[in-house]
């Protein structure tokens, strides 16, 4: 079924001002990105994220009950009334600043014993370890940490190994109190159903991981399109490619939207589905190429493949809109970013099939006949 039969709409023609138009909004996202950032989730900054059940109690409620923790994420699930998403930038209760400063004050304090070695891992955040030559009073220990406020579970753990003398100072974990917090203030009995906890050192590991994972994706496709058909369809496709992730990204910084991986998946999908519309039409281009009754010129070949493709273009992204767009209002919040990152993908998908990798392979093959003419 050919909805847009024997339609001649000049694609090429307006190439001029969807090229300034995408300039000017990819600009403006990779400026947005260098400036703002990104609004990273748990996945990539690092942190605390926990599912919690808890009756009888609202958003701004749990707001409330959890505002002496800092900055706090905390969204409802659509349908569950008692269900709630909170995130945390941190992991442990007390940060590294602390840490070293309550150290130091204990190397003060025992300056007979000498300390050989310390630990604390803030991406883990369980223990305070610190080795001595000789013993030190355990109760003037656990005055220096009610001293500095360190939460620690109530016990220094002992233990002699050869000459060392191991001392642990055993840390409240941070869950365990936010759910202590929920269910003191608010008076109900709150269930732990999920917890995820990554440290910032794998979340920036994440992010980097996430990075390559585009730009391999974009690599291997400019090789694939350059092999499939010829060098001169390659540039368009990857621009166009660029193209779509680069404002969907830009829309992210914009509006401070959670990044996460489930985006990243959402943007390694519309690569996908992009480059999936642009090979179709690259095959239509490349059987017109020699037929003389598909125009004279290239551009004239171009737009008639574009315009004999149109139909299967726009059912195919609108079929495909629908199903996104169940999943954006009805999916629930876990699959809310991924939805909200495919429809945008969509939309400029189709739009930069149309307008931009087609016209861009019209300037490449253009260009590449002038060279050979010089």
């Amino acid at each position: 079924m050919n909805i847009f039969l024997n339609t001649k709409i000049d694609f090429v023609s307006k190439f001029k001002l969807c090229g300034i138009i995408s300039s000017i909004l990819v600009g403006a996202s990779i400026i947005l990105f260098l400036v703002l950032g990104l609004n990273y989730g748990v996945d990539f900054a690092g942190g605390t994220e926990i599912q919690v059940k808890a009756d009888g109690i609202s958003t701004e409620d749990m707001r409330k009950h959890l505002s002496s923790f800092g900055n706090v994420d905390i969204q409802q699930f659509e349908g569950k009334n008692n269900e709630f998403l909170i995130r945390f930038l941190n992991i442990s209760m007390v940060d590294d600043e602390t840490i070293n400063k309550y150290i130091e004050s204990v190397k003060n304090e025992f300056p007979d014993s000498k300390m050989t070695k310390k630990y604390f891992d803030s991406q883990v955040g369980d223990r305070i370890e610190m080795w001595f030559e000789t013993p030190v009073d355990e109760a003037k220990l656990k005055n220096l940490t009610e001293q500095f406020k360190i939460p620690t579970r109530g016990t220094v753990e002992y233990k002699k190994v050869g000459e060392r003398h191991i001392y642990k100072v055993m840390l409240e974990g941070l869950t365990t109190e936010i759910m202590s917090a929920i269910k003191e203030k608010s008076g109900t009995n709150p269930e732990l159903l999920r917890v995820e906890l990554v440290g910032p050192k794998v979340g920036e590991k994440l992010r980097f991981s996430a990075f390559q994972a585009v730009l391999y994706s974009l690599i291997a496709i400019l090789i694939y399109v350059a092999f499939r058909f010829n060098i001169q369809f390659a540039p368009g496709a990857v621009i166009s490619l660029f193209h779509d992730v680069m404002i969907t990204v830009g829309l992210w910084s914009l509006f401070r939207l959670p990044f996460d991986l489930t985006i990243v998946a959402a943007l390694l999908t519309i690569v996908g589905y992009s480059i999936n519309d642009t090979i179709v039409i690259y095959d239509r281009i490349r059987e017109n190429w020699n037929n003389p009754k598909k125009g004279i010129t290239l551009a004239e070949k171009m737009n008639v493949s574009l315009n004999e493709t149109l139909t299967r273009t726009l059912l195919t992204s609108f079929t495909t809109l629908v199903a996104v767009l169940s999943l954006l209002f009805l999916g629930g919040e876990a699959i809310k970013g991924f939805a909200l990152a495919m429809t945008f993908g969509l939309i400029t998908g189709s739009y930069s099939t149309l307008f931009i990798a087609s016209p861009i392979t019209l300037l490449v093959e253009k260009w590449m006949n002038k060279e050979k003419t010089t």
